[in-house]
């Protein structure tokens, strides 16, 4: 019997893989709550508890940009203790797969466009971010070290941006849609107009949560592939993103303010799906439906959502 253990299963894409398990599958999601992954006791007492014959590893210590340059150090330190107790007591519990969960920012600052699973390592990641970005690229070192010497079925997925259902709201250490969300609702509910960073012509291509968790959950029993890009190929500008999400929560997007004085970020870091596309016919869901049921979770659930005062 298949009994699947989900680490970081409240986060973003836990609660999409919780909401897109297939019916008959046993499977088990862990939250911190339930184990501190970053000691090797508790996670070896979570392996014993549920003896899972598979893993969807999910778990990471994450945040934005302000929290990855001012605790880079932290953000290393926990996300390797995490990676390296997770996969080693998979490995003595004979887990039959493992798949883990990477991020786009694994790749090197200034690689060739669009980001190929074979230059993973050709280059330093970006400064801002560098201590979690090493510690996610450690992740498939790791990985790729015990299938060379225990064939081990572990294997990476690497996603592009992701959002949906269940994001972290808050307006410094999220991520740019959600944050974008949060202020925009703010404004259409009364509040002052919202202020964007930059001018907002970078592309990015946004996945929502509930596809890459059907993925995920494709790559824990269809999958051969070791290192696999996975995510929409459809563009966005970050002002294109903003003037959908204004569509949906009926504000003016005239009355959205750019602040050019604040960096925009790369304009364009699209990622090469082809090994992906070679192998699943999976479909993705487009922005703006994606987005709407975003925020329809978002309006139904505030002020009770992850990043908002007085929430978790």
């Amino acid at each position: 019997m298949m009994r699947v253990l989900v680490t970081g299963g409240r986060g973003l894409v836990g609660q999409a893989v919780q909401a897109t398990r297939p019916g008959d599958l046993s499977a088990e999601f862990a939250a911190t709550d339930r184990a501190d992954l970053r000691d090797a006791i508790a996670c070896t007492a979570l392996f014993e508890a549920v003896r899972p014959t598979h893993v969807i590893h999910l778990a990471a210590r994450v945040g934005g940009v302000k929290a990855n340059t001012e605790a880079v150090g932290a953000f290393f330190h926990d996300n390797s203790l995490i990676n390296t107790n997770v996969l080693e007591c998979a490995r003595r519990a004979g887990v039959t797969r493992l798949v883990s969960l990477l991020s786009s920012c694994v790749y090197p600052e200034g690689a060739p466009l669009p980001l190929n699973e074979d230059d993973l390592h050709r280059g330093e990641p970006h400064p801002s971010n560098f201590g979690y970005a090493y510690a996610k690229r450690m992740l498939e070192v790791q990985s790729r070290a015990y299938r060379r010497q225990y064939g081990c079925d572990f294997i990476c997925i690497v996603p592009n941006n992701l959002y949906g259902p269940h994001d972290h709201f808050h307006l410094e250490d999220g991520h740019v849609v959600p944050a974008m969300i949060r202020k925009i609702h703010a404004a259409a509910t009364g509040g002052p107009p919202p202020v964007l960073w930059g001018d907002g012509s970078p592309m990015r291509e946004f996945t929502f949560s509930h596809d890459i968790a059907r993925a995920l959950w494709w790559a824990l029993t269809d999958c051969d592939a070791p290192l696999l890009n996975v995510g929409t190929s459809e563009e966005v500008s970050i002002r294109g993103a903003a003037e959908a999400i204004c569509r949906v929560l009926s504000f003016d997007p005239a009355r959205l303010i750019w602040d050019t004085t604040r960096p925009a970020g790369q304009y364009r870091k699209p990622m090469d799906t082809t090994r992906f596309r070679s192998l699943s016919t999976m479909s993705f869901t487009p922005f703006e439906q994606g987005v709407a049921q975003t925020i329809q979770w978002y309006t139904a659930n505030y002020p009770a959502v992850r990043g908002v005062e007085g929430s978790g």
